[in-house]
């Protein structure tokens, strides 16, 4: 064989091998750059747990003590707002109210009609509640902030914070010699509003924002509207 035939040879071979390499795709998979890998994180929280089974108040307890988890899994799952409202918030306040009878034991001079006061005021100050602290985020916050708001979770976090509140009240009503500690458990509340305001995925300055904002309804709403009640219905 000559060298112009060798050399012939050497060219279709590089040319078949050309050939091969353009007829298989390259895998981008396992070389996934950065926005791929975010597409990724943001498909898998888009395929949301479906679990209809889940337990509101469960719900409401793991948040207490596991934040962040508990905050996931809310939002994780296809919970929706009537569901916690009522496996979790109503029964809270119905607790809540029948708790105020604990002060024919505490107190001497209150009668039924005090007590059945009281338990109405602190049902619909609560009730009510929710649905003040959502007008005026909704009329506070920026068109961008309120869509991501209005979305299941961003109204089973304002509920759930006030179901906790909820809690505390109850415990304060049966248990009054512990006030002074019972006191501060609104701080946990704030503590773990803090923790799920990261989940909204707002920006750095909105979330500050927007916890500013829910902080300050959560506690104070149900405040406010119970100081009125208790200031203008008799006794």
């Amino acid at each position: 064989m000559s060298i112009e035939d060798n050399e012939n040879f050497y060219i279709l071979e590089e040319d078949k091998e050309q050939s091969q390499e353009e007829k298989t795709p390259r895998n981008f998979a396992a070389y996934p750059d950065e926005e791929t890998a975010d597409e990724d994180e943001d498909e898998e929280e888009s395929e949301e747990e479906t679990n209809p089974e889940v337990s509101a108040i469960g719900l409401m307890f793991r948040i207490m003590f596991a934040p962040v988890e508990g905050w996931k899994k809310l939002r994780r799952n296809k919970v929706t707002l009537e569901s916690i409202q009522a496996g979790c918030f109503y029964p809270l306040l119905a607790l809540l109210a029948v708790s105020k009878f604990a002060d024919y034991f505490y107190s001497v001079n209150v009668s039924l009609s005090q007590i059945i006061t009281q338990g109405v005021v602190a049902f619909v100050s609560f009730f009510f509640g929710f649905y003040c602290i959502d007008i005026i985020l909704q009329w506070l916050l920026p068109k961008d902030m309120v869509e991501k708001y209005s979305s299941a979770f961003g109204k089973n976090y304002i509920v759930i914070s006030l179901s906790t509140i909820a809690l505390f009240a109850i415990l304060k009503d049966l248990l009054p010699m512990l006030w002074p500690i019972l006191f501060f458990l609104p701080i946990w509340t704030m503590y773990l509003m803090f923790k799920g305001v990261r989940f909204f995925k707002f920006k750095d300055y909105q979330e500050v924002k927007f916890y500013v904002y829910a902080v300050a309804g959560v506690i104070g709403i149900p405040l406010l509207i119970d100081w009125v009640l208790n200031s203008v219905m008799p006794y």
